[in-house]
């Protein structure tokens, strides 16, 4: 199975909507997450399908997700048929509540002959609650996310509230545990407010979230700007790195390390620093870091 890359910003698009998706494609996104679920009314699900599958046939331009409609719909299994395609970086299942939903969509994929990894929407507080148990459902599945819309809903709570804040670093902490990817946060509504995307994008960086879903292209270059690795970021994750190299070929050498700085270097800072690397690295090749 292959895994995804980690990317700053992902740009969700309605697919069923060919102009809008030619621009998504032209816009400042890393990725593209072809919706086939919530920004597409039930009369054109089977015009998202095939207009998906028919990108993924291409070779898109960008690296591209689907998001799939739930487990229980008329729509998931015909979706996943559609989808599994070479060109497909991950499918996302919303709605996920057990892990017996993931097995059944990992199933399919291993019929298919596809090795698409699964990225799940936890979107209910029985999803919360049992996040690690759906974290460690499938090898297939790479991460974990909220979907904070429904998840509101079902907690009959507001936008800016604890308790939301308690959700989100249960995902981080469980993504961690499972030893899966870091979490991208998910989309900010507000689209005028791109002071408000800044604070809320710079918080959930600091959480740990690794990057942020967009649903519109002038949202784009606060998230990209945000998630855009610093030169002091890059050259503390290159120490880290010739620490570790410059250890590897003594007989007493041991997982800790201690930088001349004096920081203590661990095994999850390492994951971290390799993490920072490979994005600059992503980003260099793209010329959108120089």
């Amino acid at each position: 199975m292959k895994t995804s890359s980690t990317y700053r910003s992902y740009l969700y698009v309605p697919a069923h909507k060919a102009q809008v998706v030619e621009k998504a494609y032209a816009s400042e996104a890393d990725a593209i997450v072809l919706d086939l679920e919530d920004a597409v009314p039930a009369s054109h699900k089977a015009e998202a399908r095939r207009a998906a599958a028919a990108m993924l046939a291409e070779g898109p331009p960008k690296p591209t997700y689907v998001r799939i409609n739930p487990i229980g719909s008329p729509w998931c299994r015909d979706d996943v048929d559609a989808i599994a395609q070479p060109a497909l970086q991950a499918l996302r299942l919303p709605k996920c509540d057990l892990p017996q939903q993931i097995q059944e969509v990992a199933g399919w994929l291993d019929a298919l002959g596809c090795d698409a990894g699964i990225q799940i929407l936890i979107e209910s507080a029985y999803g919360v609650e049992t996040a690690y148990q759906l974290a460690t459902a499938s090898p297939r599945l790479e991460r974990i996310g909220l979907g904070e819309s429904d998840l509101r809903a079902d907690l009959q709570i507001g936008v800016d509230n604890f308790t939301l804040e308690v959700c989100r670093a249960r995902c981080v902490v469980v993504s961690r545990a499972a030893g899966l990817a870091g979490p991208i946060q998910t989309v900010y509504h507000t689209l005028p407010d791109l002071d408000g995307l800044k604070e809320s994008t710079l918080r959930a960086k600091s959480m740990g979230f690794l990057g942020r879903f967009a649903i519109h292209p002038s949202q784009l270059p606060v998230i990209n700007a945000v998630f855009t690795p610093s030169e002091d970021e890059i050259r503390a994750a290159e120490r880290v790195l010739e620490a570790v190299d410059a250890a590897a070929g003594q007989a007493s050498a041991s997982s800790v390390f201690v930088l001349p700085d004096g920081r203590v270097v661990a095994p999850p800072l390492i994951a971290n620093a390799r993490v920072t690397l490979a994005l600059a690295n992503n980003l260099r090749l793209s010329g959108a870091l120089a």
